[in-house]
């Protein structure tokens, strides 16, 4: 027998033995997939944002068969979709009725918020910060729109004409999912969400005492202390030159509101549409 008769002999053998080796280990180790895992994934909006906590949609539907998730974890879907995953899934779910959406904390635009520089780097409301800013109030919005680009359901604009840097950007309620994108892309922390129905809200988060903070944004909170001595059951509180609302315990009404002197705080919707 010639040598390269042998060799392909023995080649063969060997695929052979390495392919039964293959067989025999896709049976012992065969991982069993729930087809309700695959069912879950197609009812989900697909958007892969992180919303839910969970990396992915497909992560979310593991965690709502296998590890008793939530089946109102996902603030795209809203009730609609949590009420037919309870439905699916055997679990159960009441509809509170109450939507959220984000709020942007802040109202420092051109004509209201001082700029001590011209900011000219990387168009990048993280790389603006990390730069030292672009106002003279460190806390608030540098308008470079990271949130914008973060949010794929086109709930945050911005007006074209005013340029970047000079404005904050503005809410689309109706189509703000509470996703969260835009929550975790802010690099000031300003962005939060909260239920539709808690009507006011401080909208700043300068510690700066009083007169720096007045100097640097005329919408600034100036821990006056007015809408704390106007607001029942320690619905709002100081902290760090700050008034803030207790939101465990919502009792803030107009009158807490009223004579705020700079309108930091404030029932309307600001930057909202």
């Amino acid at each position: 027998m010639s040598s390269v008769l042998v060799a392909s002999l023995s080649s063969g053998l060997i695929a052979l033995f390495f392919a039964f080796l293959l067989i025999f280990a896709s049976k012992v180790f065969k991982v069993e997939v729930d087809e309700r895992v695959e069912d879950v994934i197609g009812m989900l909006p697909g958007v892969n944002c992180g919303g839910c906590g969970f990396a992915g949609c497909a992560q979310f539907a593991n965690a709502l068969v296998f590890n008793d998730g939530a089946v109102n974890g996902c603030p795209v879907g809203g009730p609609a979709l949590a009420t037919d995953l309870a439905g699916y899934l055997g679990k159960a779910f009441e509809d509170t009725g109450i939507k959220t959406r984000a709020y942007i904390f802040c109202q420092g635009h051109k004509d209201v918020a001082a700029s001590n520089q011209e900011y000219l780097g990387v168009k990048s409301c993280t790389a603006v910060v990390i730069a030292g800013g672009n106002k003279e109030c460190s806390y608030g919005c540098v308008g470079y729109f990271d949130c914008l680009a973060s949010c794929d359901f086109g709930a945050i604009t911005v007006d074209s004409k005013l340029g970047m840097g000079n404005q904050i950007p503005t809410i689309v309620e109706d189509k703000c999912t509470s996703c969260g994108a835009c929550v975790k892309a802010c690099p000031l922390n300003l962005i939060e969400i909260h239920p539709v129905n808690e009507q006011y809200h401080v909208y700043c988060k300068s510690r700066d005492k009083g007169a720096i903070a007045k100097k640097a944004c005329s919408k600034a909170c100036i821990a006056c202390n007015i809408c704390i001595k106007n607001t029942k059951e320690d619905g709002m509180f100081l902290d760090r030159n700050l008034a803030v609302i207790n939101y465990d315990n919502y009792s803030i009404t107009e009158e807490s509101v009223a004579k705020c002197p700079t309108k930091a705080i404030t029932g309307e919707r600001a930057n909202s549409v």
